[in-house]
């Protein structure tokens, strides 16, 4: 994942710096977490275990919405882990697979948007999505990608407001799915977004949140 190195950071340090040697009784906990927006707030919450007494190791994996930890028999993992996470808006759930980010923003209704790519599922041809006579924005995305989230939103109200407008989004799930290899070799962060005119033409291309830029962007294709 080429995140930023902030965020790599308290990774590194959740998940192998300044580990502790694993006691004997140490057992291994997974716990789902649900309701949650983005792969910060599950960093944060290792972090946080990492210092615990009695915590050897904490691991946050953003694609299946999971914790893993490692601590002492003595050491209450469900019972920290559910306190931090009801602290921050979500729930957590005992055991692994269970784990959930929350859902995209609601399209009005009879607007032009729907998701192309779902699970990572390769996309041959972007060409074929692009919706004749309007503008058409292409968004890579991921669940757990908090600015793409706040792009969504944003094209929401877009939709609201004009119906020149064609929305497709793409969810990446992880940057090793076959969809990412074919067109975010070159793209360090998400969202990845397209623009195209009403002739198919590419208007501009870009990444991360940059909502004044999306706007001029479709200004722009839906004057040609």
């Amino acid at each position: 994942m080429r995140s930023a190195i902030a965020l790599s950071s308290v990774l590194c340090l959740a998940a192998c710096g300044g580990a502790q040697p694993a006691a004997a009784d140490a057992r291994t906990t997974v716990v789902s977490l649900r309701k949650i927006d983005c792969e910060a707030c599950g960093a944060e919450l290792v972090a946080d275990l990492r210092e615990r007494p009695g915590v050897y190791t904490a691991t946050f994996d953003k694609r299946r919405a999971e914790i893993a930890v490692t601590a002492s028999s003595s050491f209450d993992v469900a019972g920290a882990v559910k306190r931090l996470a009801a602290d921050e808006g979500f729930e957590a759930v005992i055991g692994g697979g269970k784990g959930q980010y929350l859902g995209w923003a609601t399209f009005p209704e009879g607007a032009d948007a729907r998701t192309i790519a779902d699970g990572g599922a390769d996309v041959p041809d972007l060409g074929v999505h692009i919706a004749p006579g309007k503008v058409t924005v292409i968004d890579f995305a991921a669940s757990w990608c908090l600015p793409c989230r706040k792009l969504d939103a944003h094209m929401a109200e877009v939709l609201e407001a004009r119906r020149d407008v064609a929305y497709r989004k793409l969810d990446i799930v992880d940057w090793d799915t076959p969809l990412a290899r074919r067109y975010l070799k070159q793209v360090s962060k998400l969202p990845y977004v397209i623009v195209y005119d009403p002739t198919g033409a590419q208007v501009d291309a870009f990444v991360g949140l940059e909502i004044d830029r999306l706007d001029a962007a479709i200004e722009r294709g839906a004057r040609r």
